[in-house]
């Protein structure tokens, strides 16, 4: 009897009893094999010294083609929306750490009862030890319409194997702005004399689901990256050369919205700093993915000075836009603003630990640390901002708050006063009967005045009356109440003559 070998997935599951981080993973292997993404291969040949076109892998041809290294110095091998069977083939031919896939899988971390993903989970030492990168940054979309996504603030998620969370941000110009979540992995490993970098990234999105009763529902409406996306780090072309080119829009075909697509284009194109094809250093097969992410990371710094500026506004005008509303949105950009500075320190904690082991110039890195230093400065300045306009913007609320129970107060008392006048005057048409001949315009009206008026001045003055003869009743209590002090104080000093 042949006893079947271990899997990828109980290796995963014994894992977990030593780093209870891994459970997210475990839950995500578990789960339905979902749809099939991309996988492409970039080769460096042994007989060239450019890259070799994009190969598109099926999965079913994936363990013959990763064991094929024999004519290549390395391949760069992508995986886009990446799904559990894939997960167990890679982890077992390549034999990585699970940690690599739950850092990339697992990002939520909901409810305090389940155990933090590794980002949260590990120190930022552990995590650079283990030689993966793992970029997590925000996505800015647009959404369009406003009306369609009312009531959904914690309900969307992207259309995805791995779904991450997308949160609705508050109208600004009657657009739908929302923020996704978003990871790109980087890990290396070789296989006799080649290397392999395995790339883990998310589909561009494109549309979102909802999650109703454990089912998906698809959005109506696509929704797209603002503005098209992240603006292009490479150095522009001069003039001379695109007019020598004769370029036209049509050989525009870099897909920008798709990191996929961006990978490919600035690795087929440009090599990155440092890079060897022989035996490339870790930083230089992550600079690609360090700098799209960090452009990211420019589009919401832009997106939170937008926003504050639009709170500082609702400030400016307290009686139609401030809101309580208002105040639990600067507590989440808050919030927010600590979690994106740990997400960036993560980053920079990486570099500096692999930063020694770079062989060549450490120029292009010093001035990522810079960029990344650069966005921590701007992320801690709205959070200083925040911190103290959140106190004046609750006070606001509450004075708002009380002038409003104030106006409420006053219109209560003209209430009560018009039912003072009218309750009787009604009360008297009903209490004699009075048919269509005492109404106004005709002749038995002054009957419906002269029943009803002296009534309606004894009403008024009943109240007048009764004020008064509590004030007189107050009045005597004071006077009587100061006399017997006074006598008191006299009988005193008397026993105190000798």
């Amino acid at each position: 009897m042949t006893v079947q070998p271990p899997s990828y997935t109980q290796f995963v599951q014994f894992q977990r009893l030593a780093k209870p981080c891994l459970s997210g993973l475990v839950d995500f292997l578990t789960q339905d094999h979902g749809i099939a993404g991309k996988i492409i291969a970039l080769d460096l040949p042994s007989s060239e010294q450019s890259v070799a076109a994009p190969r598109l892998i099926a999965e079913a041809d994936l363990a013959d083609f990763v064991n094929n290294t024999s004519a290549i110095h390395g391949r760069f091998l992508f995986v886009e929306d990446i799904r559990p069977q894939v997960i167990n083939f890679l982890g077992e031919i390549l034999n990585l750490d699970p940690v690599f896939f739950a850092n990339h899988a697992v990002t939520d971390f909901g409810d305090v009862e389940k155990p933090a993903p590794p980002a949260l989970g590990l120190f930022p030492s552990q995590v650079a030890q283990l030689g993966h990168m793992h970029l997590h940054y925000q996505q800015v979309l647009d959404l369009g319409r406003v009306e369609a996504f009312r009531d959904l603030q914690y309900k969307l998620k992207t259309e995805s194997n791995v779904a991450r969370s997308v949160r609705l941000l508050p109208p600004l110009l009657a657009r739908q702005l929302a923020l996704a979540r978003g990871c790109c992995s980087v890990a290396v490993k070789s296989i006799r004399d080649t290397w392999i970098c395995l790339v883990l990234v998310d589909p561009p999105v494109k549309r979102l689901v909802v999650e109703i009763g454990g089912a998906y529902s698809r959005m109506v409406h696509p929704c797209k990256p603002l503005n098209g996306g992240f603006e292009d780090f490479i150095p522009s072309a001069t003039f001379a050369s695109f007019r020598d080119r004769n370029s036209t829009r049509e050989d525009y075909t870099w897909d920008r919205q798709s990191m996929l697509g961006t990978l490919l284009h600035y690795f087929a194109n440009h090599p990155p700093p440092g890079f060897t094809a022989t035996r490339p250093s870790t930083l230089s097969l992550c600079y690609y993915p360090t700098r799209i992410v960090l452009a990211e990371w420019i589009l919401y710094t832009q997106l939170m000075s937008h926003y504050f500026k639009y709170h500082e506004c609702k400030l400016q005008d307290i009686e139609n836009r401030l809101h309580a509303n208002n105040i639990v949105d600067l507590q989440r950009w808050r919030r927010r603003s600590i979690q994106s500075q740990h997400k960036l320190r993560l980053l920079a904690e990486f570099i500096e630990y692999w930063l020694p082991h770079e062989p060549s110039d450490k120029q292009p890195w010093n001035l990522v640390l810079k960029d990344i230093q650069h966005l921590l400065s701007q992320l801690q300045q709205y959070n200083r901002a925040l911190k103290h306009v959140v106190p004046m913007a609750t006070s606001m609320v509450q004075l708002l708050e009380s002038r409003r129970s104030m106006q409420e107060a006053a219109n209560v008392g003209r209430l009560t006063l018009i039912a003072t006048v009218f309750v009787p005057l009604s009360w008297v048409a009903g209490l004699f009967g009075m048919s269509e001949e005492y109404t106004p315009g005709h002749e038995r009206f002054w009957v419906y005045w002269a029943a009803a008026l002296p009534l309606l001045v004894l009403v008024l003055l009943l109240p007048a009356l009764q004020r008064g003869l509590l004030a007189e009743r107050l009045k005597e209590a004071m006077a009587v109440g100061s006399w017997r002090r006074v006598d008191v104080r006299s009988g005193s000093n008397r026993q105190e003559l000798p």
